[in-house]
Parts: C-alpha cells; sequence; structure tokens
C-alpha cells in the first residue's frame, strides 16, 4: 500500500511558568491508504496533541509532516481551510464537540457550507446530510433534534456524519468511544470498520484501550510522556511485547475466562514531569529493570525485528 502521511521528529512543547511541557517529543512514523494506526498510551501522554498538530488545530514546535508526499507542516489561508478537506477529526466528548445551538442537519451541513461543496446547490446539500445520517445509522427524523436531546452514541454518530461531510482521506479519531457504553461502542467501532472498507478511509485511532485498539488497528504506536516507545504492527505486539511499559499496559487487560491467569505488571515509583525532562528513559523511575544507563542516555527507537521498533536500553 502507498503512503498516505508521514511525521518526522515532530515535536510540541507547551510554554508553562516552570519551563517547556514536551507533549510531543521527537517522534517519527508513517500511515498506508486504508490501513488504522492506533496510538495509545495513559493519560497525559500526548497523544490528543499529536492528533491535533496533524490536522492543524495545534501548531508544532517542529519537525515535519508530510500527507501525499507534500510537506504541510505549517499552513495557513486558503492552503489551510483547503487541507481541512482531506484531514479530518472525531472529538473524544461526543457532546461538547457538538454547537448545542445547532440542530443535526446544521451541524454536519456546517463543512458543506463552508468549503462550498456540491456548488453551493442547498438542495443537494441537504439530500447529503440526510443521506450522510443514514450511512451512521440516524434517523431522518432526528435531523432537526439538538445534541442534547440524544444519547451519547447518536451524538458520536453526529461527530462521525460531520467528518465525513468533506469525503476526507485521513480521519485522526481521538477516542472516539470511551465516553459509550460498552455495547455502543461496539455498535460505533463496527460502523467504522465498514465506512473504512467502503470509502477507503484511513485512521488514526487515538485510545487508552488496548482491547479496542487490538480491534480496529493495523499497527500500533505506544507512546510515553511524549516520546514513542514501541511500535509494530497489531498481531507481532498482541504476540511479544519488549518496552517493559507495553508489558505492563498488556497485563492490566482483563481476561475473559475464568480460570484464566496473567501476571500482572503494578508499575511503581514517580512519574517523570513532562516539564524540561531530564536526559534519560522517561520510564526509568517507574521500570523493573532501570540500569544506570537509562537514567542518563534516552535510548532512541531500533528495530529488533522486521517492522518492530522498540526504544529501551535492555535491547
Amino acid at each position: 500500500m502507498s503512503e498516505l502521511l508521514r511525521v518526522e521528529n515532530l515535536k510540541k512543547y507547551f510554554k508553562t511558568p516552570s519551563g517547556f511541557l514536551h507533549a510531543v517529543d521527537d517522534l517519527s512514523f508513517s500511515i498506508n491508504r486504508g490501513e488504522t494506526l492506533g496510538v495509545v498510551g495513559e493519560s497525559g501522554c500526548g497523544k490528543s496533541t499529536l492528533g491535533r498538530c496533524i490536522v492543524h488545530l495545534l501548531e508544532p514546535t517542529a519537525g515535519k509532516i508530510f500527507f501525499e508526499g507534500a510537506d504541510i507542516t505549517y499552513l495557513s489561508g486558503e492552503k489551510l481551510k483547503e487541507s481541512r478537506k482531506d484531514l479530518q477529526m472525531i472529538f473524544q466528548d461526543p457532546f461538547s464537540s457538538l454547537n448545542p445551538r445547532m440542530t443535526v442537519k446544521s451541524i454536519i451541513m456546517e463543512p458543506m457550507l463552508i468549503h462550498n461543496m456540491h456548488g453551493g446547490d442547498k438542495a443537494k446539500q441537504e439530500q447529503e446530510v440526510l443521506r450522510l445520517m443514514e450511512t451512521v445509522g440516524l434517523a431522518e427524523r432526528l435531523a432537526d433534534s439538538y445534541p442534547h436531546e440524544l444519547d451519547g452514541g447518536r451524538r458520536q454518530r453526529i461527530g462521525i456524519a460531520r467528518a465525513l461531510a468533506l469525503e476526507p482521506k485521513l480521519i485522526v479519531c481521538d477516542e472516539p468511544v470511551s465516553a459509550l457504553d460498552v455495547s455502543i461502542q461496539a455498535q460505533i467501532l463496527n460502523l467504522m470498520q465498514d465506512l473504512q472498507e467502503e470509502r477507503g478511509l484511513t485512521y488514526m485511532f487515538i485510545t487508552h484501550d488496548l482491547s479496542v485498539v487490538k480491534h480496529i488497528s493495523d499497527n500500533i504506536c505506544v507512546m510515553y510522556l511524549g516520546v514513542l516507545v514501541e511500535q509494530s504492527s497489531s498481531e507481532k505486539l498482541f504476540e511479544k511485547q519488549y518496552h517493559p511499559y507495553t508489558q505492563a499496559l498488556l497485563s492490566a487487560i482483563p481476561v475473559p475466562k475464568l480460570n484464566a491467569k496473567r501476571e500482572r505488571i503494578l508499575l511503581k515509583g514517580e512519574i517523570t514531569s513532562p516539564i524540561n525532562p531530564a536526559p534519560g528513559c522517561r520510564f526509568a523511575p517507574r521500570c523493573l529493570y532501570a540500569k544506570q544507563e537509562c537514567f542518563q542516555v534516552q535510548p532512541e527507537l531500533k528495530e529488533l525485528e522486521p517492522d518492530h521498533y522498540v526504544a529501551c536500553h535492555l535491547y
């Protein structure tokens, strides 16, 4: 498959009274057309910031973002507006990301109006809104409803329909099912996979739920405090984890069988501050295998097996 998105040495720092917060620190990866890249890690590791940098809701501090071979790192004006057609985002909270004063129909139609889709023909745009509502499983009778009148699952379907309105090539999904009940989560995930097959969509799927990421992802990046610690195909990662943090993450997945046993790895120690972090591995203070080198030198991401990369001094 051909490469759609490539990120090289991306950094995003935020200035604070105490120094610079390293939210995303020197990340590199790529996503192929029609595939799903899962980005996992605990809350505060920089997953959402990474997604927002890619769709230009935040401007990166340094690094490069290439989309279809073109450098889109710093866009503004008409070029930024044009990129919105190809790069869309589904937000985590399906309530706060929707305008409470707009109806379902007007929320989905808004991107079409901004980008003058369908030649600005209002009748065609309304027809497309109803088609999108049917596609994501929203009844036509809800077109004039407001977000507060609907449950979480339906609100998230509105967010998906809005993201699809411009027929994008890449959708950044920022924990799109974390606020939903388990039964609704499954419906939304199945819907997203069906849409991917039908429309050839490419997803960057941000989550901290490893059971979800296993279900939907082709490849997985594991983040810890702004850095990439492990990267491989979904199949390989669930077969063998090299980084101690990834091992701890997977040990926390509940085991469904009554008699099944899995040794739970409990992490101890203080979490490193992301503000002006000291040299060395950021996971070292919580790592069971940390040695002196881990506190002095930041490990580089190295290929241990074909397409399986790990940043750890143990290897």
